[in-house]
């Protein structure tokens, strides 16, 4: 993100989005009441019946609700006019921002806090997203879910009931392709509309290699990306949880967020298992931590941050500076993620200690 101006004295910064990531980092930054200007377009109706059109134009919004959509690319910002020509909108009525990657805006808060500014100016290696489509396949059962460096969404579950070995081995072959071909379909309805770079199929026993050549058998090589085998215990959502975790996943780490993510709870599980003294979870155990210098590592989901009341933000604010200056590593964990969750589970912010105190 380039910052292109920034007014202390007003407390309003203009900055340009360069990244994807950099529209995630604003959907945890702009809050309700924050005010954000933008070059946008609004259909204007000159005649009474007609169906009006649309006129590109400057407005301010007192900013009531924003929105992250990670597949289209934008980040939708809903509030109430403030500014803009007269001659065409009515102050007070409302309009929604769609802010996309190489777009210009202006946020005005009342009071910018040391670590909204320095996250701003942040620079990530996620900048792209890494959209990896998973299936958790057993015999007649298969979990299908979507998984970026934002979120993880499950589209689909599908059954099938597969006769056992008294049958024929026709019926039975019958019955596995029309499984494969039900999981197919939602595979190609997902390549059409998504660039998808990996595909995940993970699952016990054989079943999940013979999918994975019937998809290469059945859908062109062109409009498909590469497949993993990950070995799973079942077809189930926790199978996707546990290849997550898999040494074969780990290896693409630099990639995609939510691997790195899931290493960590790793780490914090068996230090925790090992070791519990060694780590602080809630505000209440981290925050002194954090002020006597002792914390090596925090984590803290994006909803502690996101929407909080200004003197909520304020204690936020304080730990993390508290770990900067001491030399700890700060990892916000989108909620979105079963990673994020497990820290939401966990009191939303945990710190994993240099020594015991």
């Amino acid at each position: 993100m380039k910052i292109l101006e920034y007014n202390q004295k007003q407390q309003e910064i203009t900055v340009k989005i360069e990244s994807l990531y950099d529209l995630w980092i604003l959907f945890n930054l702009i809050s309700k009441n924050d005010k954000v200007a933008a070059r946008t377009q609004r259909r204007i109706v000159l005649k009474e019946g007609s169906k009006g059109e649309r006129k590109t134009m400057y407005l301010k919004l007192n900013v009531e609700d924003v929105s992250f959509h990670e597949f289209t690319n934008r980040l939708r910002i809903k509030g109430t006019i403030l500014e803009g020509p007269e001659d065409f909108v009515s102050y007070g009525t409302y309009h929604t921002f769609n802010i996309e990657i190489g777009q210009k805006l202006t946020i005005n808060k009342e009071n910018w806090l040391k670590t909204e500014l320095s996250r701003l100016r942040e620079t990530s290696k996620f900048e792209s997203n890494f959209i990896m489509f998973f299936i958790a396949i057993e015999r007649g059962l298969a979990t299908l879910a979507i998984i970026t460096n934002f979120s993880h969404k499950r589209i689909a579950t599908i059954k099938k009931n597969i006769p056992g070995k008294r049958y024929e081995q026709s019926y039975r072959n019958k019955a596995i392709l029309e499984f494969f071909e039900d999981i197919k379909k939602v595979l190609v309805e997902n390549l059409k509309n998504i660039q998808i770079n990996l595909i995940i199929v993970c699952g016990p026993g054989n079943t999940r290699d013979l999918f994975i050549k019937y998809i290469r058998d059945k859908i062109n090589s062109q409009k498909i990306c590469e497949i993993r085998s990950v070995y799973a215990s079942s077809g189930t959502e926790s199978a996707i949880l546990e290849a997550l975790k898999s040494k074969e996943l780990g290896k693409l780490k630099s990639n995609a967020k939510i691997l790195l993510e899931s290493e960590k709870i790793e780490e914090i599980l068996r230090i925790f298992s090992t070791d519990a003294d060694l780590i602080v979870i809630g505000i209440n155990e981290v925050s002194p931590a954090a002020e006597k210098g002792a914390i090596k590592e925090l984590f803290l989901a994006d909803t502690m941050i996101r929407g909080a009341s200004k003197k909520h933000k304020l204690g936020i604010e304080k730990i993390i500076t508290d770990v900067e200056n001491s030399g700890g590593m700060i990892n916000i964990l989108s909620s979105e993620h079963p990673t994020g969750r497990q820290i939401v589970d966990l009191g939303s912010i945990i710190g994993i200690l240099r020594y015991k105190f």
